[in-house]
């Protein structure tokens, strides 16, 4: 049997059908009344054989294929996951803010100096044999060591200058220290993306200092600096908006807009506070499953009514893929443990290595592999979502929660409209 997979799109406008591969980004269109009739035929129930024009180009272009094939396919865009080195180093667990919400022990621990070397031999040495690097920062507060970060990131970018592979670097920071001078100079050294938390007027309640005042002002005095910036300064800010139970506070998106304008550099990024872990947490009204969604949607809905670029809905390549479950991908902690998820730190399910202070990194190739590519389900093949996710989202689910995976909640089918 021959089907449209769901990496297969179409969508008709002024009379004519525009066909669609979200792998192969091959297109076709069809226009006559004929072939259109029976290109709708072929949608909705498939066909045994190729036995028309239509369907026979449309098989050559990867449009219509064989259930058979449809593995095939997804195996072929995945590889390139396996051509990726996915890095995240943690060079302190020691963080400037208390947030309530926070999973992490935040002991003062940093990388000594031998031990970042360490790390950083062994990452140039990986880059090399990968077509793309992405290195991200997380912590604790990474820009409490913005030394390591620009030394490191500085000699990565060195590296993809000599050896031609696609380099990305990012960084998961409270921004609290990112002011003009430090983003010009974490810019030179190839750190171009970010996510900075702002909870809107609860923000001094959710995320104060470690003094106990207040951090909204020099945060949002940062972003403005940001604006400034020559529009040739090409850089990302996802700006993560943690919400409450009945936070229904759309005015302050009012004043973000004022602060950001229509700067595309900027997007928001709306997410219910969960309980990740600790006691402080269970003090805050946390957002019932049941209330999640809905507030979430019209919080979305508010963003697109002023013209503010939200990333909630983003359903790019392997946009859902977890960077856990890259082939490739470790994370570096401070005091040298190598693990995978940033969520399930100290679980000694977690754990994939170490480093050594003589032989250096030591990894576990069959944990590592566990927290790897599982299998597709049966409904990734009619998933119109299936090129951002490939069934790669949480393994931390599956792998430390024990949670039945076997039913997909994020399944979109194919939605055959005339």
């Amino acid at each position: 049997m021959y089907m449209l997979p769901g990496f297969t799109t179409y969508q008709e406008i002024d009379g004519a059908i525009t066909v669609r591969s979200e792998i192969y980004q091959s297109e076709i269109e069809i226009s006559d009344p004929d072939i259109k009739e029976e290109f709708y035929q072929v949608a909705q129930k498939g066909c045994d054989v190729l036995n028309t024009p239509m369907t026979k180009v449309l098989h050559e272009q990867k449009l219509l294929v064989n259930e058979s094939d449809i593995k095939d396919c997804l195996d072929e865009y995945r590889s390139v996951l396996d051509k990726t080195f996915r890095v995240t180093l943690m060079p302190t667990e020691g963080c400037n803010f208390r947030c309530p919400y926070c999973y992490e022990d935040h002991l003062p621990t940093t990388m000594t100096r031998h031990l970042f070397e360490q790390i950083l031999a062994y990452i140039s040495d990986q880059c090399t044999r990968f077509e793309n690097v992405i290195l991200s920062w997380f912590g604790g507060e990474p820009t409490l060591c913005a030394d390591n970060v620009i030394e490191a990131s500085s000699a990565i970018r060195e590296l993809r200058e000599k050896h031609g592979f696609h380099y990305q670097s990012s960084m998961t920071t409270n921004g609290y220290l990112l002011n003009e001078k430090l983003f010009r100079e974490l810019y030179t050294a190839g750190v171009t993306r970010y996510q900075i938390t702002i909870d809107g007027r609860n923000h001094d309640r959710t995320r104060p200092h470690v003094s106990g005042r207040g951090t909204l002002e020099v945060i949002m005095k940062n972003i403005a600096s940001m604006t400034r910036l020559p529009k040739d300064v090409d850089f990302h800010v996802t700006l993560r908006h943690n919400i409450l139970s009945g936070d229904e506070d759309y005015e302050w998106y009012d004043h973000l807009a004022e602060v950001i304008g229509a700067d595309k550099r900027f997007s928001v990024f709306v997410k219910p506070v969960g309980d990740w872990g600790g006691d402080s947490v269970k003090m805050l009204d946390i957002c019932p499953d049941s209330e999640k969604d809905g507030l979430v949607q019209r919080h979305v809905e508010y963003l697109g009514k002023i013209g503010l670029q939200c990333d909630n809905n983003v359903k790019e390549p392997f946009s859902n893929v977890c960077y856990a479950n890259y082939p490739n991908a470790m994370i570096f902690r401070a005091d040298g443990k190598i693990e995978k998820c940033t969520i399930a730190l100290d679980h000694p399910m977690n754990k994939i290595g170490y480093v050594d202070p003589k032989l250096g990194v030591i990894i576990d190739q069959d944990q590592q592999k566990r927290w790897g590519f599982h299998g597709y389900r049966e409904t990734c093949a009619k998933c119109t979502q299936v090129t951002s996710c490939l069934n790669m989202k949480c393994s931390k689910n599956r792998i430390i929660d024990g949670i039945d995976c076997s039913v997909c909640d994020d399944f979109i089918p194919q939605t055959f409209l005339r």
